[in-house]
């Protein structure tokens, strides 16, 4: 099929994605504040957050051969029925469902977002890839322009929460229909851990895709343990603005995305040089946030840095890999590597709420900048050996 990334049935895919995460975008706020309402500690927090992202990361591969087996179009409809009734339940439940509905949320994220890539990257050509996959990453980044900020705005009113949600859950299944996703299904084997292996023995550029998943790992755990904390952080201790932060922050994201998005390589290769000035952004917004208790001011500057991150590393990496892994196994592999994000997500959350517990929210800020600099460090040493094999 011949569409152009800005099409009008690519649009209606964008919008599509940008209302399906716009929920996610919202609760992700409203869960740790009306938990820790509720008494919860922030290991517990933690472990709720974190859930989302394991479910997520357990699924990715067998999501990856359903698609296979199904078809897009076919998943699409029952994960977006899925998601639903998941937020219905939240409605009705309150409270008492925080844990069932992360649960929820978790197995069907994990199957629109690899419906979402692999129609994609199946419906547009090789040379408009990379500008496919940064505009459906800046539409799932769009919410964080104003879910967060809505999500703050009504914290005070429950019952307009709960409106905001079942419109959300009833809008996207509006959206899918006359998607341009094609009914195309590929015989494959059960997925297994011996499937794995041999997919990847079978990449010509194996250590390529092990630097990949390192770094989405890695830049993942601090995605998640910013996400989950850091707004829980800035209303509880009453520092800066978090509405202004979370909306700098967010309109840094959307602006790169759409502005660089044709500087996100997309030949295949992997570039050691551009993924190293996209890390440092990150190293320079986590440093940022330990000043700001005395430095109010460079809350908003940490902003501009971890937005840029936020904006750069996740199409840059999944771009790669959409080139990276071989045809035949490009419903394992790529489920493989992006659970590899979610579970660096998941720990983030989870890891960091009991740092919090044990020291407190400057070391989560620590050792967020420690592992970035350790995955620069090791890119860094691994450059010469990558041009000598280009000779």
């Amino acid at each position: 099929m011949n569409v152009k990334p800005m099409s009008f049935k690519m649009v209606q895919l964008y919008l599509l994605s940008m209302l399906f995460f716009t929920a996610n975008s919202v609760l992700t706020v409203i869960f740790p504040l009306q938990a820790e309402h509720y008494g919860f500690k922030t290991s517990e927090i933690g472990i709720m957050m974190g859930l989302y992202m394991f479910v997520c990361m357990f699924l990715r591969p067998f999501a990856g051969q359903m698609i296979a087996k199904y078809g897009v179009k076919k998943v699409m409809w029952t994960l977006l029925i899925v998601h639903a009734l998941a937020l219905l339940l939240y409605v009705w439940l309150e409270v008492d469902s925080l844990y069932a509905v992360r649960s929820l949320q978790g197995v069907v994220t994990a199957f629109f977002s690899m419906s979402m890539q692999i129609g994609i990257a199946d419906i547009l050509r090789d040379k408009d890839r990379g500008q496919g996959m940064a505009m459906y990453s800046l539409s799932t980044v769009l919410p964080g322009l104003y879910g967060p900020a809505l999500a703050l705005y009504l914290w005070a009113d429950v019952q307009a929460i709960y409106v905001l949600v079942i419109i959300l859950a009833l809008l996207p299944l509006l959206l899918q229909f006359r998607t341009p996703f094609e009914e195309t299904k590929t015989a494959s084997k059960p997925f297994s851990l011996k499937l794995v292996k041999e997919s990847f023995l079978s990449t010509p550029n194996k250590q390529g895709l092990m630097q990949a998943s390192t770094v989405m790992l890695t830049g993942a755990f601090v995605f998640g343990a910013l996400n989950t904390f850091l707004p829980l952080y800035l209303v509880t201790e009453e520092i800066g603005a978090p509405v202004a932060y979370l909306l700098l922050q967010s309109i840094i994201v959307v602006a790169s995305r759409y502005l660089l998005r044709k500087y996100i390589p997309s030949d295949g290769k992997w570039h050691t040089n551009f993924m190293l000035i996209v890390l440092s952004t990150s190293v320079i917004g986590t440093s940022l946030l330990l000043f700001i208790t005395q430095v109010p001011w460079l809350l908003y500057v940490s902003a501009i840095f971890n937005g840029l991150v936020s904006a750069m590393l996740y199409p840059t990496l999944i771009t790669y890999l959409s080139f990276a892994i071989p045809e035949k196994s490009k419903y394992v592999l790529l489920g493989v590597f992006l659970a590899s994000y979610d579970l660096g997500f998941a720990l983030g959350g989870f890891i960091m709420g009991w740092v919090i517990e044990w020291f407190s929210y400057e070391g989560l800020f620590i050792v967020c900048t420690v592992l970035i600099t350790l995955i620069m460090l090791v890119l860094f040493i691994q450059k010469p050996k990558e041009l000598y094999k280009q000779l």
